[in-house]
């Protein structure tokens, strides 16, 4: 029964290593150094949507891989237009803003870029 117990954990213990490892190849693939293994398990736990950084009067945000505009529909939000990989969207207060999602993704995080709103801002519509 030891014996079984003790391959179980080997086995466990490998698998853990293994979807570490691979995380963090894809952040490093694709997180350019902006992406922390925490955050990683933040959006991927808890499903929340984690602020990068600030650019060109827009935010880049870390995502679970699952992670879509529909989200925001659940929200309230409504989709006016979609270009390809650019949603368009308006808040209940009338702010409109558009999401980029970003080629860079992997198994673990979506990469998105918002213009027009914060993330702050979408919490406070939830």
């Amino acid at each position: 029964m030891k014996k079984r117990l003790k391959w179980l954990l080997g086995i466990l213990l490998a698998l853990i290593v293994i979807v570490i490892i691979d995380m963090m190849i894809c952040i490093h693939q694709y997180g350019k150094g902006k992406v922390t293994p925490w955050q990683v398990l933040e959006v991927n736990l808890f499903h929340k949507m984690v602020a990068l950084e600030e650019h060109d009067q827009g935010m880049l945000f870390l995502t679970d891989h699952d992670w879509t505009g529909d989200e925001l529909l659940k929200r309230g939000y409504r989709e006016t237009d979609r270009m390809g990989s650019v949603g368009y969207y308006t808040a209940p207060d009338g702010t409109t803003f558009r999401v980029i999602d970003r080629s860079e993704w992997c198994l673990f995080f979506r990469l998105h870029d918002i213009k027009g709103i914060t993330l702050e801002q979408l919490d406070q519509h939830t």
